[in-house]
């Protein structure tokens, strides 16, 4: 057996174990969704923790939860967890633009909101693998932040092994930014979102008054294009927009819009939640200009850098939520002292009454928990801190009245931790989705072989081989070296550019 054969072996093996260990081939779909779980300690994020406590998940849904002696059991639901266990339920990230594929995570062209990041999720992707380790059971996927307006996201659950599987939210909120895209000043950008509100204006002017001109000239038109429009398509309804409309917009059918339009004209009239991206205090200001010109502020969620905090008392005034896209301390250089000055972002932000969501700063080191953790340890209260991981992003997402907390009637989302979900002894141990289980770390075979050395069943170690591979090796290892030298200049290529 080659090097290459033996290395094609093992991701074959990994790929597969993990799949079967979370319970990923029939689908959450096919599963029952019926599950008791017990615990030593229950942290609702709805109330006061409930020690011995019981969840009990019927359908999906949690039915019951509270002390042990308190809460019947369905008698023919299986049970997992034990006194031994702490239960959470899972963390939500509000926003993230991993676990596309790369190509796609940022967009080439300008103004795309008539894509859809759906055609660019990587199911097998180790990012969401990543999720169900560090308890995250919630996903907000966005574009990139290097675009003018971006794609349509969608709502995950990262297990499946299609996207149809993992969907929770399609077509889910709008990714606008404000920060410059590569090569852009900043009053380019600028230019370009006031242009495209302009266009849209002028291009549902003109349809406007081609229908009255000739009525049924949009349905014609569509027709044409290959759309043919049946119930509510086939109708018009008059413009809804907060800031600006366009009259008599109710004699062209919806359906008739063009398609690369439409969702502009969705966003205008407030039915699209927009992440708003700002990389720089001075474009804070930009991102509310266009959204209250457009009348979208009400449903604009900014997604900011550390370096924002400058602009709090603009963020404030505008009522707008906040997912802190950066790190938790803003470091900059007295450009007189030369002294370092460091500000803790989430403090100012708690100070302005601003609703905030934290973010993985990175998707495997720096994930959902450890945030929190970091933010506790530089003074941020605990409950506000878990609450920036769970209860807040889950309504930043629109889903606070499905999961982000362990109460009657929401999703059964649960994580399973060997301790404090803020400790940094705590392993996940296991991962319920929905009443189904969906991760067992003891079933983790990467956490196996990154902790103890275990090597997966059925593989070979690197190292081993036929008499006489030495030499074959060393030759591998070497073109292996060149061709990981050109992929790291081909990366850092990349994200200069991405930045």
């Amino acid at each position: 057996m080659t090097i290459l054969d033996m290395k094609a072996n093992t991701a074959m093996q990994l790929l597969s174990s993990f799949a079967a260990a979370t319970f990923l081939a029939g689908g959450l779909a096919a599963q029952s969704g019926d599950l008791v779980i017990e615990a030593g300690r229950i942290i609702t994020q709805a109330g006061d923790d409930i020690e011995d406590g019981v969840i009990v998940i019927q359908n999906g849904r949690i039915t019951a939860v509270g002390t042990a002696d308190e809460v019947e059991k369905p008698w023919d639901a299986p049970v997992i967890g034990g006194p031994e266990f702490v239960a959470f339920p899972g963390f939500v990230e509000a926003h993230s633009d991993q676990g596309l594929d790369r190509s796609n995570r940022n967009e080439n062209v300008d103004v795309a909101p008539f894509l859809d990041i759906r055609d660019s999720i990587d199911p097998v992707g180790y990012f969401f693998e990543d999720c169900l380790r560090y308890g995250i059971t919630t996903v907000n996927v966005q574009q990139g932040a290097n675009c003018v307006i971006g794609a349509r996201g969608m709502v995950v659950r990262p297990v499946g092994m299609t996207v149809e599987e993992m969907m929770v939210r399609p077509a889910f909120g709008l990714k606008i930014s404000a920060s410059p895209k590569s090569r852009n000043s900043r009053a380019t950008q600028m230019q370009k979102l006031r242009q495209t509100f302009e266009d849209l204006q002028r291009y549902l002017d003109d349809l406007v008054e081609k229908e009255r001109d000739e009525r049924g000239q949009a349905e014609r038109e569509a027709l044409y294009q290959g759309r043919e429009l049946e119930g509510e398509e086939a109708k018009g309804r008059a413009m809804e927009g907060l800031a600006w409309t366009v009259g008599g917009l109710e004699l062209v059918p919806r359906g008739a819009i063009d398609v690369q339009q439409r969702p502009l004209l969705d966003l205008v009239e407030g039915r699209v939640p927009v992440f708003f991206y700002c990389g720089a205090p001075a474009d804070v200001p930009n991102a509310l200009e266009i959204a209250r010109a457009n009348g979208f502020l009400a449903r604009t969620t900014l997604v900011i850098d550390e370096s924002c905090w400058r602009a709090a008392d603009l963020i404030a005034e505008a009522g707008v939520p906040v997912v802190l896209d950066g790190d938790l301390v803003d470091v900059r250089r007295d450009p007189i002292t030369g002294e370092e000055e460091e500000t803790f972002v989430p403090g100012v932000l708690l100070e302005k009454g601003i609703r905030f969501a934290l973010s993985s700063s990175d998707p495997n080191t720096h994930s959902l928990w450890y945030q929190a953790a970091l933010a506790t340890g530089l003074g941020m209260e605990r409950q506000a801190a878990l609450d920036a991981v769970t209860t807040i992003p889950a309504e930043i997402i629109g889903m606070g009245n499905d999961v982000g907390s362990i109460e009657q009637g929401k999703q059964g989302n649960v994580v399973l931790l060997s301790g404090d979900p803020l400790s940094i002894t705590s392993w996940v141990e296991h991962v319920v989705i929905e009443g189904v289980p969906v991760y067992d770390r003891s079933e983790d075979v990467r956490n196996k072989q990154l902790l103890d050395g275990t090597q997966p069943p059925g593989t070979a170690a690197a190292t081993e081989g036929p008499e006489g591979a030495g030499h074959e090796h060393d030759d591998v290892s070497g073109d292996e070296d060149d061709q990981d030298e050109g992929q790291a200049d081909e990366d850092q290529d990349d994200e200069e550019e991405d930045r």
